[in-house]
């Protein structure tokens, strides 16, 4: 097991060395039981994984017993477990196996209803015949995406205001639109022109997001427009424009990248996390309009909720945030 230390040059000032020292000591207790925590959910998986209590039941109750004379130690096994088992174990294995099972039935029902309670995917996939939708597509998480798809075949449109990276100008598949994602008009333009020459998505990515670093009170107007009309209003821009097509196909997914502050207010972030729960009603909202109101079961919804990634959007806040949680690196190779 190895801990994460601190090194820290000690000032002259007793009660400041105490803080650091104190803050230091949390860190090492932080991942003392983060550890601690990852073997008890390991040890916990292989218990009520339902080979173990269901391999031990059966040894018990159904040992040949050629095969228990001819191994002398599984004999003493057998008689051990027999004499103790009926009275102590017996009971605790029965309600291990149960919930092993009951784990991998909800698991595969979990799968069943993420794919629309479809047995198997939609016949009509095929990458190299698909065209994504990717916005903010120039770096972090929205590049790693389109990078990902453009290796699959997909044709990627990226929607983007800033100017699009070399190597993804270089890559064939890939096509760049430059377009204020927060005015409907410009998503309206841009969208026309990618029907009229790639063709209709089948894969809308709403990736796009900003994020400010400023108190309630002292947030700026134009700032919480735009971190609204970015993270949130622009998802019903690209809906109008794509979804459509998808309904009468019945063929489609739209993925919308949140984030887990939609889930959890950040202090000094309070208008980002609003958008970052929005997006996740939004998604959660439009999966129950496209299965019940339009009957289009083909077309998938997915939300994602990544933690702390190193982008362009946390920049700023790097040092601070690797020291204290850690950041994801995106491969955009």
């Amino acid at each position: 097991m190895r801990y994460k230390t601190m090194r820290v040059r000690l000032p002259r000032n007793g009660s400041v060395c105490k803080d650091l020292l104190l803050i230091e000591l949390l860190i090492t207790m932080t991942d003392i039981i983060s550890s601690t925590l990852k073997t008890i959910n390991g040890i916990a998986a292989v218990a009520v994984h339902p080979l173990v209590p269901a391999s031990l039941l059966t040894f018990v109750a159904y040992s040949p017993p050629d095969m228990l004379r001819r191994f002398p130690s599984l004999n003493r096994l057998h008689q051990l477990l027999t004499a103790n088992f009926v009275v102590r174990y017996r009971l605790p294995l029965q309600i291990l196996l149960v919930a092993g099972i009951a784990r991998y039935l909800n698991r595969a029902a979990n799968r069943w209803a993420l794919n629309n309670w479809r047995l198997t995917s939609h016949p009509g996939w095929r990458w190299a015949n698909e065209i994504a939708v990717v916005t903010g597509g120039c770096n972090g998480i929205g590049k790693a995406i389109v990078i990902g798809l453009a290796q699959k075949g997909v044709t990627v449109a990226v929607l983007d205001i800033q100017p699009m990276p070399a190597d993804l100008r270089a890559n064939q598949k890939v096509k760049y639109w430059k377009c204020d994602i927060t005015s409907p008009e410009a998503v309206s333009a841009s969208a026309t022109e990618i029907r009229a020459s790639l063709g209709n998505p089948s894969i809308v990515v709403n990736n796009a997001g900003v994020a400010y670093t400023h108190s309630v009170i002292e947030t700026d107007p134009e700032d919480l427009r735009r971190i609204f009309g970015v993270n949130l209003l622009s998802l019903w821009s690209t809906a109008k424009e794509f979804i459509p097509d998808m309904i009468m196909k019945n063929k489609g997914h739209i993925v919308t990248v949140a984030s887990m502050a939609s889930y959890s207010a950040l202090p000094t972030a309070v208008d980002y996390s609003a958008t970052k729960a929005g997006a996740l009603a939004f998604s959660e909202g439009l999966s129950c309009e496209i299965k019940h109101v339009y009957k289009a079961s083909g077309i998938l919804t997915t939300v994602v909720h990544p933690m702390w990634v190193k982008t362009n959007m946390t920049a700023a806040h790097a040092e601070r945030v690797e020291q204290s949680y850690g950041l994801v690196e995106v491969d955009s190779s």
